[in-house]
């Protein structure tokens, strides 16, 4: 017989209204994109940059991240919210594919928290503001791990075909995606299979519209030297620094803050309970070992990589798409659903905290330190662009001419007009970044340039120009202390590199 619980967990009504806090939230995210005075982080700047030159591929990344900016700017401009506008909309529908994921593994009831407490997240609330490829990693990610449960149970070619989409839009989002095969295989052997997915052939054809979706951006780089997969390979640092506990227990903190303090202590002591405990009595069931295939292999092979050399807070973010469903479904069996309550209710002053910084220490007069700024690496770049705009006004015909990466992603946006035309100073021939690969002063011989740089002036370049001149210094007003500065010099007539 059906008991009132098990009517009210599988209640339609749940998807009515997981619907309406994760758009409500949306809603919100994306006023709050669009009116938010934040200028581009760098790296949000040089994806803009990509966006203008549509391609399968860039230095450091697969291509869905410009793809995406292309789209929203063609619909409302070049402004910040629209370069921002997909991050809060893709995260609106990983949560609720989070809620089908639940509903598929419990029940509508724990399809609503498990979206909900996604949606609020701080790391979600704090990408919701920033566009990463993160975004767009966590969306594919999370529709793969729907599209392959529910074609593990219903075994139809629309979710094999679903899956081999994710999978293959995961990868061009983020190299990352490739986790998910692995987690596969941790899962098929944690729950001993008698036919695990790789022994069907609808999950091998899965995976060659995987392939073939991806192919692409493996073309690109192979005509360019693999510049995305070198990359990625430094990322990991593995020539630095080897065993750093120290890293690792600062990696493990870090998690805190991404999953919340409540949610991230149930999940720990969830792994404890339910792996150290319960596993040699055989009583976790098959959605709990699937679930902690799909987030204990991430967070321990990144806790790893942080032990050995080094890992950002964010790379193993994909672990909580599984974690996330897994503590919900959990607290409410438990009914400890108080701890999913209070979760929220610090999550939403988290964020509330955090989209009203600035009105928040103006009000109670708290002065804005660098330390204490989350906002504190894009200050400035506003006024730095105007700056140089009114440089290249007065120098028409001059070339914008930089040495920082950050420096030529950030004023390639905010320099009015763009100045799409502007170049690396590469004299070692390195391709360390996007520009460095695309960008040749080589060519340009007898031009004049606007070196536009962060530190003082290279002695060793002057042997490549007839004259070089100081013609304008720029000092950001965030702090009276770590503030931007800039200086720009006038080239006159590139003889070529020494």
């Amino acid at each position: 017989m059906t008991t009132e619980s098990t009517k009210d967990a599988d209640n339609p009504v749940w998807v009515s209204l997981a619907f309406a806090v994760v758009l409500a939230t949306t809603l919100f995210r994306v006023l709050v994109v669009v009116s938010s005075p934040l200028p581009l982080f760098f790296d949000e700047a040089q994806y803009w940059t990509w966006a203008q030159d549509l391609t399968f591929g860039y230095y450091s990344k697969p291509p869905v991240i410009a793809w995406a900016i292309a789209g929203t700017t063609a619909l409302c401009g070049d402004g910040e919210g629209c370069v921002r506008l997909s991050a809060p909309l893709f995260h609106g529908g990983t949560s609720m594919i989070i809620f089908f994921i639940a509903k598929a593994l419990y029940d509508e009831r724990a399809g609503f928290w498990a979206a909900v407490t996604f949606a609020l997240l701080p790391a979600v609330s704090l990408s919701g503001m920033i566009v990463s490829t993160d975004v767009y990693l966590l969306f594919f990610w999370s529709l793969a791990l729907l599209a392959i449960i529910r074609a593990e149970g219903t075994d139809r070619w629309a979710w094999w075909g679903a899956f081999g989409f994710a999978l293959g839009f995961g990868l061009l989002s983020k190299y990352a995606m490739a986790f998910f095969l692995m987690v596969i295989v941790v899962d098929s052997l944690w729950r001993r299979q008698d036919s695990p997915v790789w022994r069907r052939y609808k999950f091998w054809c899965a995976i060659g519209l995987a392939a073939v979706i991806y192919l692409p951006n493996f073309v690109w780089n192979w005509s360019n030297g693999f510049p995305s997969y070198i990359h990625t390979g430094e990322n990991i640092n593995i020539n630095g620094d080897l065993i750093n506990p120290i890293k690792a227990l600062e990696f493990v903190a870090s998690q805190f803050g991404v999953f919340g303090p409540i949610l991230f202590t149930c999940f720990l002591a969830l792994t404890v309970m339910l792996l150290v405990h319960r596993s040699a009595n055989n009583t976790l069931t098959d959605v709990q070992r699937q679930l902690f295939s799909y987030s204990i292999p991430i967070l321990g092979l990144i806790t790893f990589q942080a032990f050995v050399t080094r890992a950002h807070a964010n790379w193993a973010a994909t672990a909580y798409v599984a974690a996330t469903v897994l503590v919900a479904a959990e607290l409410l069996k438990r009914k400890r659903v108080n701890w999913l309550k209070g979760s929220l209710v610090l999550h939403v002053l988290a964020a509330v905290v955090l989209y009203n910084f600035d009105l928040i220490a103006r009000t109670f007069d708290i002065p804005i330190t660098p330390g204490m700024d989350p906002a504190r690496r894009m200050r400035g770049w506003d006024h730095a662009g105007n700056w140089a705009s009114d440089l290249q006004r007065e120098m028409p015909g001059v070339k914008l001419l930089f040495d920082d990466r950050k420096v030529m992603s950030a004023l390639t946006y905010y320099v009015k007009p763009h100045p799409f035309d502007a170049v690396m100073w590469n004299p070692t021939g390195k391709r360390n970044n996007h520009f460095e690969l695309f960008t040749d002063i080589t060519g340009s011989e007898g031009d004049d340039f606007l070196y536009v740089i962060r530190h003082d002036w290279p002695e060793r370049a002057g042997s490549s120009f007839a004259k070089s001149k100081l013609v304008a210094t720029f000092r950001s007003r965030a702090y009276s202390s770590d503030a931007l500065e800039l200086s720009a010099y006038l080239l006159s007539d590139f003889k070529g590199y020494e």
